[in-house]
C-alpha cells in the first residue's frame, strides 16, 4: 500500500479523494467507526432532534471522548463523532477563509501564497474549494448585506444545499464517493474501511512503515505502507504522534503544547412589536440567513448575526462572536503510560490573558448590536451582562430556551466549538509538505496543522489544506 489515511473524517476524506483524482488508487481510508450512510443530519433528522445530537452528544451513538480533561475545558460537547463521514455530516456549513491578518503570521508564506492568491499553476487552493462545493450543489457566495445602523454585514457563504427530501444538508467529501452520476469514479475506488481502529503508528529506523489496528471483532493487525496520513481530529492526532515521535528515538516528550479552540460568546432576544423594526430587519427575518462582519487584528473575532420569523410574526435575534484563542503552553496533549498503544491521553487547556483580551472585544461587539436594534424600539439598551467565568454551564438550556424580550446571554466553554487545532503546526512539528520533520513518511492533515488559525470556522482551510496534501502525496 502506498498511503494510509487515518480517520475518515473531512480532512482524511478530502486528502484521499485528491490522491484518487490523480490517479493513485493504492490508497486506503482508516476509519474506527461504523459506516452509518452518508446523510447529513440535517436531513436525516429533524431540526430539534438534530440540535439535541449537537448540544447534547452523550445521545448520539457515534459520540467518543477518547481523552482525559483538566478543568472545565474540553468537556460536555468536545469530542469525536466515530462514524465514516465524521463531522462532514454534522458541521453547518460556514465557509470562511483564515483572516489575512492571522495567515501573515506564522503561516509559512508559500503555504499562505497558495491559499489565497494561486495554487498549482491555477486559481488558489481557497476558489477551488468554492467550486467544489458550488459543483456539489451550494450557492456561490454573496447575497444581500444586511445594515444594523452604522454596522454593515455581509452575506455568510455557506456550503449547503436544500434536499429534495426536506431539510438541508452541508457539504462532505463523502459525496465524491457517491453512486452513479453523484460521485467520481476515480475516488470510488479508494476504499473507506469502517471498524479499523488505529491504535499506533509503526516507526522503524526512525521512519513510518504502516499502522497498528484494531478492527471492530477484536483483532489486531499490522498494515503496511509508505505513507501514514493523520487525519483523526486533533486530540487523536497528537496522541498517535507522540506515541510515534517516542518510537522513532529522538527523545520527544511525550506531550505538545499549542492546543487551542475558538472563543466564542453571543446572545439571543425576541421581539414581538416586530413591525417596529426596520424593513431590512424584518427581511432579513423573513428569509432567516446569517450575515456576519470579519474581524480586525485588533479584536481576533468575527461577528455574527442571524433574524429568524416565527408563525406569530416574533422575530428572533441570534448574534454571537468567534474569535481565535492564540497557541501557548497553556493548551496541551499529554500522553501517559508506555507499552500497548492507544497510551493514556489528557487534554490541558485554558484561557491566557491575551484570550482574556478577546472575551472583552467580543463583548463590546455584541453590545454594539444590541444598541443598534433596540434604539429604533425605544428599548433601552443596557450594556448586556456576561458571566465574568468563560464557559456557560448551562449552555444548552440558554440555546434551547423560549426566548424573550430580555437578552440572554452565553458562552462556549473552551473546546466545545469542536475546532480544536494547533498542536502539529507547520513550520514547527510539520514541514511544508505537512511531514513530521522527525518521522519521515507520516504526515498530518486537519486543523492540527495551522499555526495560526484566526477567527473563521476552520472546514474551508482543512479542505484546502487536504486537497494541497492530496496533491503533494500524488507527486
Amino acid at each position: 500500500m502506498e498511503t494510509l489515511v487515518v480517520g475518515a473524517g473531512m480532512a482524511g476524506l478530502a486528502t484521499a479523494a485528491e490522491l484518487g483524482r490523480r490517479g493513485r488508487d493504492s490508497v486506503a481510508v482508516l476509519e474506527a467507526g461504523p459506516d452509518r450512510g452518508r446523510t447529513h443530519i440535517q436531513t436525516e433528522y429533524s431540526s430539534a432532534e438534530a440540535l439535541r445530537l449537537w448540544l447534547r452528544p452523550d445521545t448520539d451513538p457515534d459520540f467518543s471522548r477518547p481523552y482525559e480533561t483538566v478543568g472545565g475545558a474540553f468537556r460536555d460537547l468536545a469530542g469525536l463523532r466515530r462514524r465514516v463521514g465524521g463531522r462532514s455530516l454534522y458541521w453547518g456549513g460556514v465557509l470562511l477563509p483564515i483572516e489575512g491578518w492571522a495567515l501573515s503570521e506564522k503561516w509559512p508564506q508559500a503555504i499562505a501564497t497558495e491559499l489565497t492568491q494561486t495554487w498549482d499553476g491555477g486559481p488558489s487552493l481557497y476558489q477551488r474549494v468554492i467550486d467544489d462545493v458550488v459543483d456539489w450543489g451550494a450557492k456561490p457566495p454573496g447575497g444581500l448585506r444586511l445594515t444594523l445602523g452604522e454596522l454593515e454585514f455581509d452575506r455568510t457563504p455557506h456550503a449547503t444545499r436544500e434536499e429534495p427530501a426536506g431539510g438541508w444538508s452541508a457539504f462532505s467529501p463523502l459525496a465524491w464517493w457517491g453512486e452513479g452520476d453523484d460521485g467520481d469514479p476515480r475516488v470510488r475506488r479508494v476504499p473507506i474501511l469502517a471498524g479499523h481502529e488505529v491504535l499506533g503508528v509503526r516507526v522503524e529506523h526512525g521512519r513510518a512503515i504502516g499502522v497498528q489496528v484494531r478492527t471492530e471483532d477484536g483483532e489486531l493487525r499490522d498494515l503496511r505502507a509508505k505513507r501514514v496520513v493523520l487525519a483523526a481530529g486533533t486530540v487523536v492526532n497528537s496522541r498517535l504522534a507522540i506515541q510515534a515521535l517516542a518510537d522513532s528515538g529522538t527523545g520527544a516528550p511525550r506531550e505538545l503544547p499549542g492546543l487551542v479552540d475558538k472563543i466564542s460568546q453571543g446572545f439571543t432576544v425576541a421581539f414581538t412589536d416586530a413591525e417596529r423594526l426596520p424593513d431590512t430587519v424584518r427581511a432579513a427575518a423573513r428569509e432567516g440567513r446569517i450575515h456576519h462582519r470579519i474581524g480586525t487584528a485588533s479584536t481576533r473575532a468575527n461577528q455574527f448575526v442571524r433574524f429568524s420569523e416565527s408563525a406569530d410574526g416574533t422575530v428572533t435575534l441570534d448574534s454571537w462572536t468567534m474569535g481565535e484563542q492564540r497557541r501557548g503552553p497553556h493548551g496541551r496533549v499529554r500522553c501517559g503510560g508506555s507499552g500497548a498503544w492507544p497510551w493514556s491521553t489528557t487534554v490541558h487547556a485554558g484561557l491566557d490573558a491575551a484570550d482574556e483580551e478577546v472575551r472583552a472585544s467580543q463583548q463590546h461587539l455584541l453590545d454594539e448590536v444590541w444598541a443598534e436594534v433596540a434604539s429604533p424600539l425605544g428599548v433601552p439598551a443596557d450594556p448586556l451582562v456576561f458571566s465574568p467565568r468563560h464557559g456557560s454551564p448551562d449552555l444548552a438550556d440558554r440555546l434551547t430556551a423560549i426566548r424573550t424580550a430580555t437578552p440572554r446571554t452565553y458562552s462556549f466553554p473552551i473546546g466545545s466549538e469542536q475546532h480544536e487545532a494547533g498542536t502539529l503546526a507547520l513550520g514547527e512539528v510539520l514541514d511544508e509538505e505537512q511531514q513530521f520533520t522527525a518521522v519521515p513518511g507520516l504526515y498530518a492533515c486537519g486543523p492540527s496543522v495551522m499555526p495560526r488559525t484566526g477567527a473563521a470556522n476552520p472546514s474551508m482551510t482543512t479542505l484546502a489544506l487536504s486537497k494541497r496534501l492530496g496533491a503533494v502525496l500524488a507527486r
